[in-house]
Parts: C-alpha cells; sequence; structure tokens
C-alpha cells in the first residue's frame, strides 16, 4: 500500500520537477494557508476546506477558516527533500484535541510562496482509515 501511495505522489509531481522555485528551509515562524481539493469523498472528508496552520517552536496549529472545526495542535518534523525541484516533507503528530496518528505532507512548489502538496493520515485508534488529501499551499507569512 505504501509502495503504491509513494508510486502515485511521484507520478503526481513529476510533471513539477523542474519548477524555478524553492520550498521553505524551515517552516519556523510560517504561516500558511492551505485550500484541500473540493472533490469530496471518505478519503477526503475535508474537501473544500481552507486551513491555516501557524508553525513555530517545532509545533504547529491548524485552523479551519470555513468550518467548526479546531483548533488542532501537535508537534512536528520538517525537511527539504530536493532544493534543486522544491520539495520538502513535514511529519506531524496531533496532540490536541484528539491524540491522532502521524500525518504526512509532501510539499512541491511552483513559487518561492505557492505550491501543491499531498496530506496523509495514516489510520490509528482516532483515525479508523487511512486518508489523503490534494492541496494548494500559500505562504501567508515568514
Amino acid at each position: 500500500m505504501l509502495k503504491k501511495h509513494i508510486t502515485m505522489l511521484l507520478m503526481t509531481f513529476s510533471g513539477f520537477t523542474f519548477a524555478n522555485c524553492s520550498v521553505p528551509d524551515t517552516l519556523e515562524n510560517m504561516t500558511f494557508i492551505n485550500v484541500i481539493d473540493p472533490t469530496y469523498s471518505t478519503l477526503n472528508s475535508n474537501a473544500g476546506a481552507i486551513v491555516k496552520v501557524t508553525y513555530s517552536n517545532k509545533k504547529y496549529m491548524t485552523e479551519f477558516l470555513n468550518r467548526e472545526l479546531g483548533p488542532f495542535n501537535g508537534s512536528y518534523t520538517y525537511k527539504v527533500l530536493d532544493k534543486d525541484n522544491g520539495i520538502g516533507i513535514y511529519f506531524g503528530d496531533e496532540q490536541f484535541p484528539l491524540t491522532k496518528p502521524s500525518h504526512s505532507v509532501l510539499f512541491k512548489c511552483l513559487t518561492n510562496t505557492y505550491g501543491m502538496a499531498i496530506f496523509t493520515q495514516i489510520s490509528g485508534s482516532n483515525e479508523p482509515i487511512g486518508r489523503q488529501n490534494m492541496l494548494t499551499y500559500t505562504v501567508a507569512e515568514h
């Protein structure tokens, strides 16, 4: 299953690999506005949501701007996977209001402040199934 997801991610981003942009070296003290793909499915229950994510001190806070959800808080790690091609990955662990399983976000820049990403939630005690969302991100503050 993981191999299938990785293959799909690589295929999705293959057309963007030579963008003249970069993802941030760090997420510290940054705010992103994310727009989640509007196509609803059971694997994309947050379809159409607009989300503000603030990063500081290896912690994040997610606020849904157009839904009555959250805020959600947790810890994260982030690293640039390919600086030349603008690809980074974030791993998060939600801690409030529920302790949820890990999730990841694979970022691919289209400009230095805008890009596409794939959010992957791993199944666990508070998430009965794993799910994925495609989203666009905009760096709002840094």
